[in-house]
C-alpha cells in the first residue's frame, strides 16, 4: 500500500482557490490533512437489497440487521412500503403487492430500479417508477423487453417516469448479461411471484459474483431451479460489510475495523486490476495506482453504465488534481509516481458517489473544493464523519462566485 502522505512529503503545489462553481451549491472545502485510524465499513447494499427483496415475499417477519442504512437501500425499502410491504425499521413482513398510491422513487439506485421493474411486472395493475437525474439517464428498456410486458413513458424525451404494465406471462426469458448483472438478478428474484419460466442468459457476463450472490441467497430461502417459483422462507440476517468500500480505506491508508470475509466479498479484490467482476473499484483504484506504480485497469467497460460514465468521468476528475490518466478500450491506463495538486476549480463529481468519495480522499492530500457534499450517503452515510474522526479537515460551504461564503464545520 502506498503511503497516503507521500505527496505531501514531496511538496504539494499550493494553487489558488477554486474559481468556478454553481451559485449557492453546498460544497466540501477540504484542507490538507493527516489521516490515521480505522474506518468501519457500511453494510453491503448488494446483500441488503437482495435480502429485502426476498423478505418481501415471505409472509413471516424477517429481521434484517444493518448498523446504518444508505439512501439506495432506503429507496428500495420505501418502494416496497408503497406496495404494501411492512417495514418497522428492523424487520420486514412480506406478502402480495398492492396498488401504490404514488410513484415509486428509486432515487439514485439502479439496483432498486431494476428490482422494482421486475417485481412490478408480476402485478396485474400499473406501477410507475422514477428516480433522480442520474437514474433517468440509465435505460431499463432491455429488461422490459426481456420480460415481455408493456410500458408507458411520460414523454418521448425521457424513459422515466416509467409505468410498467403487467402481468408477466412469458415461459422463456432471455437476458443480455454483458453490460450489467442487475437485469439477471432482478429476473431471478421475481420468480416466486410468477408461475415459473426458463431463463436464458446471453453475452459475456460481467459482475458474475453479483449474479452468483443473488442465486445463492435464493437457494438459502428455498429455491431449487432458476426461474421456478418457490415458497420463500427467509432466515433472519445480519448484512455483512461492503467489501467494495475497502478501496477507500486503502486509498486513505486507513485500517478497517470490520473487514469482510472472502466469501462475502462478491469478487472485490484490491489486488486485481481486471475489473470484470468488480467495476465499482475503478475510481479509487485509478487514484491509488497514480500515486504508486501505475497500471492498466481492464475489463471494466460496464462501468460506463453506472450513475455516470464512470470510466471517462474518473479520468476527468483525476485531471482536476493534475493526475494524468487515459481511457483505453475497456478501462483506464494510469502512469505511476504522480502527485495530486490542489485543483484550481471546484471538482465536479457527476452525481456519482464513488467519484465524490475518491475526490474527498485526494483533497485530503492537497486540499480542494468538492461538489456533491452528501453523495456518499447513497452507500455510506457515516463516511465523511468517520474521515473527520480520522483527521480530515473539512467545512461545508455554499459556493459563491466571488469566493465569499459562510463556512460551517460539517
Amino acid at each position: 500500500m502506498f503511503q497516503h502522505h507521500l505527496a505531501l512529503a514531496m511538496g504539494v503545489a499550493k494553487d489558488d482557490a477554486p474559481t468556478i462553481g454553481v451559485e449557492g451549491t453546498d460544497v466540501l472545502v477540504i484542507e490538507p490533512s493527516t489521516l490515521s485510524g480505522a474506518l468501519k465499513l457500511p453494510p453491503s447494499k448488494s446483500h441488503a437489497m437482495r435480502w429485502i427483496t426476498l423478505a418481501s415475499m415471505d409472509k413471516t417477519p424477517t429481521r434484517i440487521g444493518m448498523w446504518e442504512t444508505g439512501r439506495d437501500v432506503k429507496s428500495l425499502i420505501d418502494s416496497f412500503s408503497k406496495l404494501g410491504i411492512s417495514w418497522n425499521g428492523d424487520s420486514i413482513v412480506g406478502g402480495n403487492l398492492t396498488i401504490p398510491k404514488e410513484v415509486l422513487d428509486c432515487g439514485n439506485s439502479g439496483t432498486a430500479l431494476r428490482f422494482m421493474i421486475a417485481q412490478a411486472s408480476t402485478c396485474g395493475f400499473e406501477i410507475t417508477i422514477d428516480g433522480d437525474a442520474s437514474l433517468r439517464a440509465r435505460s431499463s428498456l432491455h429488461l422490459i423487453e426481456s420480460l415481455g410486458v408493456s410500458c408507458q413513458k411520460a414523454s418521448t424525451d425521457c424513459e422515466y417516469p416509467l409505468t410498467v404494465v403487467g402481468p408477466f406471462a412469458k415461459l422463456v426469458v432471455g437476458i443480455d448479461v454483458a453490460k450489467t448483472s442487475q437485469f439477471h438478478s432482478a429476473i431471478l428474484l421475481m420468480a416466486p411471484r410468477t408461475s415459473g419460466f426458463e431463463i436464458i442468459t446471453e453475452g459475456d457476463a460481467v459482475s458474475r459474483q453479483h449474479s452468483a450472490l443473488t442465486w445463492r441467497l435464493c437457494q438459502q430461502t428455498g429455491a431449487i431451479v432458476p426461474g421456478a417459483p418457490w415458497i420463500v422462507n427467509c432466515p433472519d440476517v445480519e448484512i455483512p460489510p461492503d467489501a467494495s468500500m475497502m478501496a477507500f480505506a486503502k486509498l486513505a491508508n486507513l485500517d478497517v475495523s470490520n473487514p469482510p470475509s472472502v466469501s462475502e466479498s462478491i469478487g472485490h479484490s484490491l489486488e486485481k486490476s481486471d475489473l470484470r467482476d468488480s467495476n465499482d473499484l475503478i475510481t479509487p483504484m485509478a487514484a491509488w495506482l497514480s500515486m504508486a506504480e501505475g497500471g492498466v485497469i481492464s475489463h471494466a467497460a460496464h462501468a460506463a453504465h453506472k450513475e455516470s460514465n464512470r470510466i471517462t468521468k474518473t479520468v476527468e476528475m483525476l485531471s482536476k488534481f493534475g493526475i494524468v490518466a487515459s481511457v483505453n478500450s475497456d478501462g483506464i491506463t494510469i502512469s505511476g509516481g504522480q502527485v495530486p495538486h490542489k485543483p484550481k476549480e471546484m471538482v465536479e463529481t457527476y452525481g456519482d458517489h464513488r467519484i465524490q468519495m475518491t475526490a474527498i480522499v485526494l483533497a485530503s492530500i492537497c486540499g480542494g473544493t468538492i461538489e456533491g457534499c452528501n453523495l456518499h450517503e447513497i452507500a455510506w452515510p457515516s463516511y465523511l464523519k468517520q474521515l473527520q474522526d480520522c483527521g480530515l479537515k473539512v467545512t461545508l460551504q455554499p459556493f459563491i462566485h466571488d469566493g465569499q461564503s459562510d463556512g460551517r464545520a460539517h
